[in-house]
C-alpha cells in the first residue's frame, strides 16, 4: 500500500500531467470577449494546435534529457513547478485577450510551458511506482478526452462559446501541489544510475522526438491540403501512412535498447482512437474514464505487452468501421471505454532503460495524426468541405497499426532481448 507521501506524489503527478497534457493536446483558451464569429479565430487554432503539440513534445524531451542526470530531485520538481506557474500566467493573460492575432502565439507559449512541465514531471514521476501511476492516469484521461470530444466543429460560434479547454482549478491545483512537493523533496539526493562524463549529453531522444514530431506534422498538413476542396485518393492516404510508420520506426531505432517500442505503440493507439467519432462533451463518462483508466494502467504496469496493445488498437479500428450501424449513444460509450482500456494498457506497458524515452513514448500519444486530415460526417475536425467514406479513417489507422507491428517485430530482432527488462535510469 502507498504511504501518505506516495499518495501526495501520485495526486501531484496526476494533476501536473493532466494540465501539461491539455496544453499539448488541446487548443488555447478563448477570451470572454473574443471575436466569436471570426473564421480566422477558429482557423488559427486549427492550424496551430498540431504544430504546437509537435513543438511541445520536442521541448518536453529536451527538458527530460537535461533533467535526468540531476541528482537533486527538488531541482527537477522546481522546474516542473516553474513550468506550471508559467502555464497559469499564460492562461490568465489569455482569458483577457480578445484579438485572434495573438491567439496562435499564446497557443505556442501554452505548449512550450506544458512541455517543460511534462518533461520535468515525467522524470520525477516515472522513477517511482505510485507517482508513475498518477502521471500515467493523467496522460490517459487527457488523451481520451481529446479523442472522443469534438474540440472544433464547423460552427465557429459554438466553438468559441467554450470559454476554456483547461479548467482553471486544475492549473491552480497543479501549481500548488507541485510547489508543496518541491518543498518536500528539496533536501533529497539521488545518485545517477549510469555515470556519465560531464560533457556527455545524449541527444538521441531529442533527435527521435524531432523526427517523429515533424514527420507526422508534415504528413498531416500535407494530407489536409490534399483534402482541401477535393477528395483525397487512396495513394495519398497510403503515402501519409507510410511516412507515419517510417518516422515512428526511425525514432524507435534512435532510442536505446527496446525503448522505442513505446513510440510505435503510441502512434498506433493515437491513430486508432482518431478513427472514432466525436461527441460534444464527456459528462458523467469522466468518472467511467477515471475508473477504467486506473484499472488499465495498473494492469499494464503488471502484465503489459506491446503486442497486446497493438491488438487492442486493431480492435478499435474494427469497431470504428462498423460503429455507424449501431445507435450513436451506445457506440460512443462503448468506444470511449475501449479507447480508455487500450490507452491505459499502452501507457502502463511502457518499459524503458532510459527515462527520457518514457517521456517521448507518453507524449507521442498527443502528436498529430494523419487521420485528423481525413474528414467524415462523424469526425468533426473541419479540415475540408469534402467528406470521405466513414470507414476510411479506420482502414488508414489499421494500416498504421500493421506497419507499426512490422516495425516492432524488426526492432525486437535487431535489439537484444535483455534490453526489454533493463532497469530504468
Amino acid at each position: 500500500m502507498p504511504k501518505i507521501g506516495d499518495g501526495l506524489d501520485a495526486v501531484t503527478a496526476f494533476a501536473g500531467s493532466a494540465a501539461a497534457g491539455m496544453s499539448l493536446f488541446l487548443p488555447f483558451t478563448f477570451g470572454a470577449g473574443a471575436e466569436d464569429n471570426s473564421p480566422y479565430h477558429v482557423t488559427s487554432l486549427i492550424n496551430s494546435v498540431p504544430r504546437a503539440a509537435a513543438l511541445g513534445l520536442i521541448v518536453a524531451v529536451v527538458v527530460a534529457v537535461l533533467a535526468r542526470p540531476i541528482n537533486r530531485p527538488g531541482l527537477i520538481w522546481l522546474t516542473a513547478t516553474a513550468g506550471a506557474a508559467a502555464l497559469a500566467v499564460n492562461y490568465f493573460v489569455g482569458r483577457t485577450m480578445v484579438s485572434a492575432d495573438v491567439l496562435t502565439t499564446q497557443n505556442y507559449i501554452d505548449s512550450l510551458c506544458g512541455g517543460v512541465l511534462f518533461g520535468a514531471l515525467g522524470i520525477c514521476a516515472w522513477r517511482m511506482r505510485w507517482p508513475a501511476t498518477g502521471f500515467a492516469l493523467g496522460v490517459v484521461v487527457v488523451f481520451v478526452y481529446g479523442e472522443v470530444v469534438a474540440v472544433f466543429t464547423s460552427n465557429s460560434a459554438a466553438t468559441a462559446d467554450k470559454s476554456a479547454h483547461t479548467p482553471v482549478w486544475l492549473i491552480v491545483a497543479a501549481v500548488v501541489l507541485l510547489a508543496v512537493n518541491t518543498l518536500r523533496h528539496r533536501h533529497g539526493v539521488m545518485l545517477p544510475a549510469v555515470p556519465r562524463l560531464a560533457a556527455d549529453l545524449p541527444i538521441s531522444p531529442i533527435v527521435a522526438a524531432t523526427v517523429v514530431s515533424l514527420s507526422l506534422l508534415v504528413a498531416t498538413e500535407w494530407l489536409g491540403r490534399e483534402f482541401d476542396g477535393r477528395r483525397g485518393n487512396f495513394w495519398q492516404i497510403a503515402l501519409a501512412v507510410a511516412i507515419t510508420v517510417v518516422a515512428a520506426f526511425a525514432a524507435a531505432t534512435l532510442l536505446p535498447g527496446r525503448d522505442g517500442a513505446g513510440v510505435l505503440v503510441a502512434v498506433s493507439v493515437a491513430a486508432a482512437a482518431d478513427s472514432l467519432g466525436d461527441a460534444s462533451g464527456l459528462g458523467w463518462h469522466l468518472v467511467l474514464v477515471l475508473v477504467v483508466g486506473a484499472a488499465a494502467v495498473l494492469a499494464g504496469l503488471r502484465w503489459g505487452t506491446s503486442w497486446g496493445v497493438l491488438l487492442g488498437a486493431a480492435v478499435i479500428c474494427v469497431f470504428a468501421s462498423v460503429a455507424q450501424r449501431f445507435p450513436w449513444s451506445y457506440t460512443w460509450t462503448a468506444g470511449t471505454i475501449l479507447v480508455t482500456c487500450v490507452a491505459g494498457l499502452a501507457v502502463g506497458s511502457i518499459r524503458v532503460s532510459y527515462l527520457p524515452s518514457a517521456v517521448l513514448g507518453l507524449g507521442a500519444l498527443y502528436l498529430p495524426s494523419i487521420l485528423w486530415s481525413i474528414p467524415t460526417g462523424d469526425r468533426q475536425w473541419p479540415t475540408s468541405t469534402t467528406v470521405a467514406d466513414e470507414s476510411t479513417p479506420a482502414r488508414a489507422a489499421l494500416a498504421i497499426i500493421v506497419g507499426a507491428a512490422a516495425g516492432l517485430l524488426l526492432l525486437y530482432r535487431i535489439r537484444p532481448a535483455a534490453s526489454e527488462n533493463a532497469t530504468v535510469s
